[in-house]
């Protein structure tokens, strides 16, 4: 086989695979809760989760301050965060974690992940799960909870590597 052909062959293989790792600001948003109130341990764990996973993933990624809001908003969750300034730090996607708490404080009784794409503020991915576990389970260890986190980051990973 001829240099020129191995070159050619190395250089498809290069230029067809997505090189440019994307931006990525990770938002944790808890609803339900005084501004006022400590940081809750699930809010950090959500945080570590997606900065980790998406870190692997080969992106770039940054995260903001824990933003709270007295109750569930009713508008867009992309409305409370200020995309021109992500826009301007050269952000591709902003992926939000809405922790919606209601009486336990401990754990959110439902989750909602959202991926937007910054340039035209577009919703890529929208999915919510339950946040409480159920009464009668055992208990998950610090260790399986983030484990748990991780793979529901993981699943948003790909789609946004998808893109």
């Amino acid at each position: 086989m001829s240099k020129g052909f191995t070159l050619v062959i190395v250089l498809c293989v290069f230029l067809t695979v997505k090189v440019w790792p994307s931006m990525v600001s990770i938002y944790v948003i808890e609803t339900g809760v005084p501004e006022e109130a400590v940081i809750y341990p699930h809010s950090e764990l959500w945080e570590n989760a997606f900065l980790d996973v998406f870190f692997e993933a080969g992106h770039i990624v940054t995260n903001d301050t824990t933003l709270r809001l007295y109750e569930k908003p009713s508008q867009e969750i992309i409305d409370f965060i200020n995309l021109e300034e992500a826009l301007s730090s050269g952000i591709d996607y902003v992926i939000i974690a809405q922790l919606n708490f209601s009486n336990d404080k401990m754990h959110p009784s439902d989750i909602s992940f959202f991926i937007y794409k910054v340039s035209n503020a577009e919703k890529i991915t929208e999915k919510t799960i339950q946040g409480r576990q159920q009464s009668g389970l055992p208990q998950r260890t610090q260790r399986e909870e983030l484990d748990y986190m991780k793979s529901i980051a993981r699943g948003l990973s790909l789609k946004l590597n998808n893109l």
